[in-house]
């Protein structure tokens, strides 16, 4: 039992430092100096052009939530710009999954295999049909963002996070948040 309780011990403080906001500042910056700021271009992924707007839009919500002042990048009195990649971004999916009748064999050309990573889940029989079942994959986001003073050009920040969830949205919601989190120190 002590063994056990030790165990559980040391998984809840690895997963609970694992998921610390983190990055990397430049020496010498101080987060306090960040007035006014603006969130540029985040590069969509892939085929996804559209995954690299959800997430610039998902951190200006939560850098209002925290009461930055955000502004376009040409306006003349931002000071720090915060631009980034969307290095991963991978929707969840469904699959309807007939495993044929118990008397008859079966031979499948399209056979599901697990992508590393990704958990499969069953959610449920598919809609009143014998030996079928619906699963579904999770979604994965990944993204990697700096921020740049706008004057000199320094990189004064940097961080990167993926996540996977149900869900593609609380997969980039949750992303966006920790980005933020790890920019400003604020929850």
């Amino acid at each position: 039992m002590k063994i056990l309780k030790f165990v559980l011990t040391i998984c809840l403080l690895g997963f609970f430092c694992c998921v610390t906001p983190k990055g990397v500042f430049y020496k010498g910056f101080e987060l306090s100096r960040i007035a006014v700021i603006s969130v540029d271009e985040f590069k969509p992924y892939g085929n996804y052009s559209s995954s690299g707007e959800m997430i610039r839009d998902l951190i200006i919500q939560h850098l209002l939530r925290r009461n930055f002042i955000v502004k376009d990048a040409k306006s003349e009195d931002v000071e720090y710009v915060l631009v980034g990649a969307v290095i991963k971004f991978q929707p969840e999916k469904k699959y309807l999954v007939y495993m044929g009748e118990e008397d008859k064999q079966m031979v499948l050309g399209n056979i599901l295999t697990e992508i590393s990573g990704s958990y499969v889940y069953k959610i449920s029989s598919a809609f009143g049909l014998k030996n079928a079942e619906v699963i579904a994959t999770n979604s994965t986001v990944g993204v990697s963002a700096k921020l740049i003073e706008k004057k000199t050009g320094k990189i004064l920040w940097s961080s990167s996070f993926t996540y996977e969830a149900l869900t593609i949205e609380t997969a980039a919601d949750v992303v966006a948040n920790y980005l933020v989190t790890s920019l400003t120190g604020k929850k």
